[in-house]
């Protein structure tokens, strides 16, 4: 018997015809009855199915916090906005410091389409920081215009809905779900025009070579979320931290399934068909892709570092150590530290790019290991 959500599918398909893999991994996630986000109960961490670094350590956002100090000495009057906000644990340990550096933004933004999570994030910011709630507001969308400050996309674009394609010795496919006898099934059918543009942009000049029935993903909404942030920045920074890789790397030879990944209670899985609705669906982010949509517009690509590097410039190592715990809580504190940095964790998969506009400082994220050159 099929659930809900599979129905809802099979109906769509039905009525419309076979479904972009785009659309239907928005529906997966984001439909409003039936999506990921908006139907789980638990999503991170232990008891839901992954942990993101904010929730992994409060240090990755104390030390996010010390580059809006850096940026408040331009900007003054500077604000946060945040494109998901997930549990509220960045927005949370962001504030907490901020507060004690006597260094507060004048409003934090979260951009949250999700109803459960903005009731969790209200929950957790009303009962972890009460008296600094009122900064906070929501928006469904990025609509803000003139905005200044810094703009924070943590395991944001990882889960906008992508394509996937196919290159074999018939040219260039791209996913499509369809229903026989209503059972959902991926087939693969002609690019659209968008589809095709999009790639040669993705893939110019890099000397890439796809083995025969090479799949991969490329995605569309790239460019309507970088210019949004375009649009609606003023003057700031935008911070753009996730599992990811360059170009070459993305596309890598031997990577001939590409880099979608479905996540249920902490074990990944390929089949994005399983569990609907039930399971998080994501692809690895291209910084490549995403820095070329960035040099097309106003937008300075001044950054691009592994999570690891990014938080040492931060000075990370100097937060835990000015902290006073005791050696229960020291030992505690730093085995979470090391998922956030350490290779075989989130330091090395992780990469972090670093978008200006109309500023002249100095970031401290940047000053060191800043492999611009592997974009």
């Amino acid at each position: 018997m099929n659930n809900p959500i599979d129905n809802h599918l099979n109906k769509i398909i039905s009525q419309k015809g076979d479904l972009l893999f785009s659309d239907f991994m928005d529906i997966a996630l984001y439909h409003d009855q039936y999506g990921y986000y908006n139907k789980q109960n638990s999503i991170f961490g232990a008891k839901g199915d992954f942990i993101t670094a904010p929730i992994a350590s409060s240090f990755f956002g104390e030390s996010i916090s010390n580059e809006f100090i850096n940026l408040s000495s331009e900007i003054k009057n500077a604000s946060i906005l945040e494109l998901g906000g997930g549990d509220a644990s960045l927005a949370i340990s962001l504030l907490k410091r901020l507060e004690e550096e006597d260094s507060l933004p004048v409003t934090y933004i979260i951009i949250e389409t999700s109803k459960q999570l903005k009731t969790l994030q209200k929950n957790n910011i009303k009962k972890l920081i009460p008296n600094l709630a009122h900064l906070v507001k929501w928006q469904k969308d990025l609509s803000e215009k003139s905005f200044e400050g810094l703009i924070i996309a943590n395991e944001f674009f990882d889960a906008l809905p992508s394509e996937r394609f196919k290159y074999s010795s018939e040219g260039l496919k791209m996913s499509y779900v369809s229903s026989i006898d209503h059972q959902l099934s991926e087939i693969w059918k002609e690019p659209t025009e968008e589809f095709k543009n999009e790639f040669v942009l993705a893939t110019d000049n890099m000397d890439i070579k796809f083995s025969e029935n090479y799949i991969s993903e490329l995605n569309l909404h790239y460019s309507t979320w970088v210019n949004k942030i375009n649009k609606a920045l003023e003057r700031g920074i935008c911070i753009i931290t996730d599992y990811g890789y360059n170009n070459k790397e993305y596309f890598l030879e031997d990577r001939t399934e590409g880099t979608l990944v479905c996540i249920y209670n902490h074990k990944a899985n390929f089949d994005p068909l399983y569990k609907i609705g039930e399971q998080d669906i994501s692809t690895f982010v291209n910084f490549s892709h995403l820095s070329k949509i960035s040099e097309n517009i106003d937008m300075d690509v001044c950054g691009y570092l592994t999570q690891y590097n990014f938080l040492i410039n931060l000075g990370i190592l100097n937060i835990f150590e000015n902290k006073k715990f005791d050696d229960k809580e020291k030992h505690i504190e730093l085995n979470r530290l090391k998922n956030i940095l350490l290779p075989n964790a989130m330091g090395e998969l992780f990469k972090v790019l670093i978008l200006k506009k109309n500023i002249n400082s100095q970031l401290l994220s940047t000053k060191e290991f800043n492999h611009l050159h592997k974009l």
